[in-house]
């Protein structure tokens, strides 16, 4: 399931590093639920750095509660993310009140995303890999940047191909252990003259 985001406060939400990493840690495996402690072994933080980036992303239904248990008498929750991607409304980034909220997330996510991919850079996980059971490689990096100028009909038409695309990849898979990750960041936008 797709997520309009269309209020500023889950958009606030976003605006964090460590609450995105979050979501992409719980967003790995949507079918499986984690524990505060298991989110913080797996982004090396201690528990007691999430628990109120938790409570922010369960306020803005970004996550949910998937079950509780009683650990030595307390209880302990475990996390599973709400939906398998996020969209931005149109409303929501062409408000002009919105527009600090708005470079506020893009900023948390291009820097989320930047770090991530200078990462696997240096440690040299961006070339393809043969994997063991079937010889075959996973598709190996693409980055392209365009500035473009087209007819309004070509853009208009290009991007609904994207939206189909972006529905297409995002349908839950099941996972085996052929499976590789893939990090996707899509951005399209056509600036309008002041």
């Amino acid at each position: 399931m797709v997520r309009q985001v269309d209020d500023v406060e889950t958009l606030k939400a976003l605006s964090d590093s460590l609450r995105l990493s979050i979501m992409r840690a719980l967003m790995a495996d949507v079918r499986t639920s984690m524990t505060v402690k298991q989110l913080a072994h797996s982004l090396g933080q201690p528990p007691t750095r999430l628990y109120r980036h938790i409570k922010v992303l369960e306020a803005a239904g970004l996550i949910r509660v998937a079950s509780t248990r009683l650990v030595s008498g307390i209880q302990e929750s475990q996390y599973q993310v709400a939906q398998l991607a996020l969209r931005l409304s149109r409303e929501l980034l062409v408000e002009p009140g919105n527009a600090s909220e708005v470079a506020r997330a893009f900023a948390a996510t291009l820097d989320d995303f930047r770090g991530r991919l200078i990462n696997d850079i240096l440690a040299g996980r961006l070339g393809p890999e043969p994997t063991a059971a079937t010889g075959t490689e996973p598709p190996g990096p693409m980055v392209v940047m365009v500035d473009k100028v087209v007819s309004r009909e070509r853009a208009v038409e290009f991007r609904a191909r994207l939206d189909a695309l972006m529905t297409e990849f995002n349908r839950p898979d099941s996972v085996d252990e052929a499976d590789v990750p893939v990090n996707f960041l899509m951005m399209f936008w056509s600036p309008r003259d002041q």
